[in-house]
Order: C-alpha cells, then sequence, then structure tokens
C-alpha cells in the first residue's frame, strides 16, 4: 500500500483568495466602469452649463425689457405699460425661480413632474382656471391661484386632485377668495401661505409673488381712482 504525505507543500489545496488574473480582470473591470461614469457625468455637466446660461441670457433680456418699458411708458397710456409691466415682472420671476432650480440642481425628486402636471390637467374644471401654480417638496406641497366662476369650485378642484395618486398625500395652502370688481360672478382666489411668514424674497413661491404683483397692482389702482 501507496501512503502520500499530504502536508507537503505540492499537495496541498490552494486557499489564495484571489489570483492574480482574477485581480487582474477586476481592476480593469473597474478602470471600465470608471471611465463610463466620468464620461457621463462631463455630458451631463455641459448640458447643464448650456441650459444655465441659456436661461441666463434669457433673464437678461427680459430685464432690459422691463427697464425699457419703464423708461418709454408714455403718460397717456399708463394702465396699458403697468399690465405689461406687470406681466414682464411675472415672467421674469418664473423664469428666475427656473434658473435657481436648475443652477442648485434641485429638483425636489428624481422622476421629474410629468404626473402631477398631467393630474392637474386631467381633472381640470371649466368653471376654475389656473394663472399660477407651485410645485414644492417634491411635489408634496401644492400652491395655485387663478379665477373661478364659484367658490364652491376651489374645494371641488382639490378634492379632484386627491383622488390621483400623486396628491394623495399632498398638502395645499391656505384658502383665500374675494370677487372681482370688474367683473360679476368671477372670483380671485389663491391656495398659498401667507405672504407675511415668509421673510426672504428667494424663499417665496410663483403663487405668492403673483399674489404680491396683483396686491400691488390693486393698490396702485386705488390710488389712480383717488
Amino acid at each position: 500500500m501507496q501512503q502520500i504525505n499530504l502536508y507537503l507543500p505540492e499537495f496541498q489545496p490552494n486557499r489564495e483568495p484571489l489570483r492574480s488574473i482574477h485581480m487582474l480582470w477586476g481592476l480593469g473591470i473597474f478602470v471600465v466602469l470608471l471611465i463610463a461614469t466620468s464620461f457621463f457625468s462631463a455630458q451631463n455637466n455641459r448640458t447643464r452649463i448650456n441650459d444655465i446660461a441659456q436661461r441666463q441670457l434669457q433673464l437678461e433680456q427680459l430685464k432690459v425689457q422691463v427697464a425699457q418699458l419703464e423708461q418709454q411708458r408714455p403718460k397717456s397710456n399708463l394702465a396699458e405699460l403697468d399690465a405689461q409691466s406687470l406681466q414682464l415682472a411675472q415672467e421674469l420671476s418664473r423664469r428666475e425661480q427656473i434658473y435657481q432650480v436648475i443652477a442648485n440642481k434641485n429638483l425636489g425628486n428624481n422622476t421629474g413632474f410629468s404626473a402631477h402636471l398631467q393630474a392637474l390637467g386631467r381633472q381640470s374644471l371649466e368653471t376654475l382656471s389656473l394663472q399660477a401654480f407651485s410645485l414644492l417638496a417634491g411635489g408634496n406641497y401644492l400652491e395655485f391661484a387663478g379665477t373661478a366662476s364659484a367658490v364652491d369650485q376651489i374645494p371641488l378642484y382639490v378634492q379632484r386632485l386627491r383622488s390621483e395618486t400623486v396628491f394623495s398625500q399632498s398638502a395645499f395652502g391656505v384658502l383665500n377668495a374675494e370677487p372681482q370688481k370688474d367683473e360679476f360672478g368671477v372670483f380671485n382666489f389663491s391656495l398659498a401661505k401667507q405672504a407675511e411668514n415668509t421673510r426672504q424674497e428667494e424663499s417665496k413661491t410663483a403663487v405668492q409673488m403673483l399674489i404680491e404683483l396683483n396686491a400691488a397692482a390693486k393698490d396702485k389702482s386705488l390710488a389712480g381712482q383717488n
């Protein structure tokens, strides 16, 4: 009978956790993944930089238009120019908010807001018209403002929105409604935080800014009548 001494080095099993060829393959795969990640990251950064530059250019053009209207405003047509100035100021405010979101890369979630926008359109009412809305906290908080033919249409619209999955857990702003003086049977309304609770200008939503602009225009109109 032949005996084999298993304690000799040549008969012992290979207990190395990783062989050189395995380490080489792993290093190669890691380098390829690193190069691919860097490439896609650079492409994304270039796209964001171009988008930011375009938005900034649009902001500058709007600022120039507002400044030109203020300088060239004739005394004989102040009401029309005030309306144009208000519209441009609202558009400027909206674009500045978009620019801030893109510049800070703070979209609030990683899936976008297409489902929220589709829900807003799907549950729309003929008796209610939105002029501005704001989606905050990744879509978990909603503010909007506009006009309605009746005040009870606003809670109805909120109830319809809550039936949508994307808004089922969302919070809404405080309701405020008042009738339009120049048009019978039409109400201006807003669902937003109270303006006095927002101290910093950059933290105000588009709806809050629209409310402030409308209030300023209303005060200016009353002052002109007096």
